[in-house]
């Protein structure tokens, strides 16, 4: 039971974090306009790929045959 209140109350600050800092940096109007833009936003964020070099121990090679 305590898990599922720990959940609750963590995915609650969480949304409500969220509602506050739309609202702190678009303002009231046309919220749910702000609240789509924020929300792309963050999905984008998440959404990026990570380029990193490449390196000659990244490739695979055959094991040696015997």
């Amino acid at each position: 039971m305590a898990l599922i209140r720990f959940i609750f109350w963590t995915a609650l600050f969480l949304l409500s974090t969220f509602a506050f800092t739309v609202l702190f940096e678009h303002g009231p109007t046309n919220y749910g306009k702000s609240w789509k833009e924020e929300e792309a936003a963050i999905r984008a964020m998440f959404q990026k790929d990570i380029k990193r070099k490449g390196d000659e121990s990244d490739k695979l090679t055959a094991p040696p045959a015997h």
